[in-house]
């Protein structure tokens, strides 16, 4: 009975403690339900993704038209400056096509000078056109003035003039005949005197230094040069006084005469019909003349017209030739690769006397000034979480125990699928790096603060 009692008591406590624990009692986490509530705190503020270290800008160089490797001017490690040649395809026929180009450039440009050349001289022809008819027309004046002048028959004046042309050969003649008189033959005895007192002054100067070396050199000797001449011309003025006029002075005298009166009865007598002809045909050859002129005004601009066209034409044939050249030299340039950057060469694919292909990479060039890292594994359900301005952290297996801040700078728009699995490539970019031994395409993890 004791023992009965004993196991009834203790089934009871024994049912109470269980329905205690069920019922009554808080319940204690376990340690795998707080792993797991941890983790997934964890998964709601970091997004963690693997990548690779870029530089900041980077390219693939190709040639853009196919061709055989001439040189290659730089080696892996290069750090080389924008503009700077990296390598050469063989060029020669794209630099003959240039020679040519730059010839008939040459010859183009020529072309347009002689057109421009053509151009002038065919303006100056306008202008002297111009001048020429001007010319006509005053000669045309001129003609009409004459004749209008010969039917009118002579004026007073000319009558005038032509009596006292008469008058002036007859008082010639008579002077003449009449011989020199007394006071003129006396007067030029005393220039005659006069000359010869100058004569012996300048001979007795010229005595003094008559033994001189230099003595036909000297002002003596022009002197009396000067003075025989004065002399001799005064005595020859003398002696024609006193002989009178000579028979050839008459009949010179009187043939004056006789053609001032001829003259005059020419005058008074009026035109001829033939000089009133002469003077109407002169009228008509110069109406001619001005209608010729005109004529080769409309010939003259229309030679301008022509080398104007010329020259239109010889100047777009130069644009031409110089956009051919333009070409010819854009031609010759893609056979030379060239740095689009300040950067380091990280890898050369080719060599001297390869074949390459248009468009095929052959250098990789990088700017490694900045560091970034892409990642292009993020799945669809981590990509939305992920904003740009998000820090991260970086750490690079390269440099163990090393952690680098990094902020989210590019996040693609659209989804690339990668062995069945969506994903979105994010960029980041490394802040303080600069001392870093960082390469190009080293692994690194990131996680970014999606929480923050």
């Amino acid at each position: 009975m004791k023992w009965f009692l004993f196991f009834l008591v203790l089934m009871l406590a024994v049912g109470g403690y269980w329905g205690y624990r069920t019922f009554l009692a808080p319940v204690t986490p376990t340690p795998i339900a707080e792993a797991q509530l941890a983790l997934q705190a964890s998964t709601a503020s970091v997004v963690s993704a693997e990548g690779f270290v870029v530089p900041g800008r980077w390219a693939e160089l190709s040639f853009k038209v196919p061709g055989r490797v001439l040189e290659v001017l730089v080696k892996e490690g290069d750090y080389v400056r924008t503009g700077q040649l990296l390598a050469r395809l063989d060029n020669v026929e794209a630099r003959a096509a240039v020679t040519a180009a730059e010839n008939a450039v040459k010859q183009a440009e020529a072309s347009v000078q002689q057109a421009e050349a053509d151009v002038q001289q065919a303006q100056t022809g306008v202008e002297r056109a111009k001048a020429a008819v001007e010319v006509a027309k005053a000669a045309l004046l001129s003609a009409q003035a004459q004749l209008a002048q010969v039917k009118r028959g002579p004026t007073p004046e000319q009558i005038a003039q032509a009596e006292a042309a008469v008058q002036t050969a007859r008082a010639r003649l008579n002077q003449i005949l009449a011989g020199a008189r007394p006071e003129d033959i006396e007067a030029q005895a005393a220039v005659m005197l006069k000359a010869e007192a100058a004569l012996r002054l300048a001979q007795a100067e010229y005595d003094k230094i008559a033994w001189a070396d230099n003595k036909g050199e000297s002002p003596q000797a022009l002197a009396l040069e000067q003075a025989t001449l004065d002399y001799q011309a005064a005595k020859a003025q003398y002696e024609r006084l006193k002989r009178g006029p000579t028979p050839e002075e008459i009949a010179i005298a009187r043939a004056g005469v006789a053609e001032a009166e001829a003259a005059l009865a020419v005058v008074k007598a009026g035109p001829t019909a033939e000089q009133i002809a002469v003077a109407e045909a002169a009228v008509v050859q110069a109406e001619a003349n001005v209608h010729q002129a005109e004529a080769g005004v409309p010939a003259a601009e229309a030679a301008v017209v022509a080398a104007k066209a010329r020259l239109a034409s010889a100047q777009a044939a130069l644009e031409t030739a110089r956009s051919n050249l333009d070409a010819a030299r854009d031609k010759l340039a893609d056979y030379d690769l060239v740095a689009p950057f300040d950067g380091i060469v990280s890898q050369v694919r080719i060599r001297s006397a390869e074949v390459v292909a248009a468009g095929a990479p052959v250098i990789s060039l990088g700017d490694s000034s900045t560091w970034y890292v892409d990642t292009d594994d993020l799945s669809e359900l981590d990509v939305v979480s992920v904003a740009l301005g998000q820090r991260a952290v970086v750490r690079v297996d390269a440099l163990p125990g090393k952690e680098i801040e990094g902020i989210v700078t590019k996040i693609t728009p659209r989804s690339e699928t990668k062995r069945g699995d969506v994903t979105y490539t994010v960029t980041i970019a490394l802040k303080n790096v600069d001392t870093l031994p960082l390469k190009w395409g080293m692994t690194a993890f990131v996680d970014i603060q999606v929480g923050q």
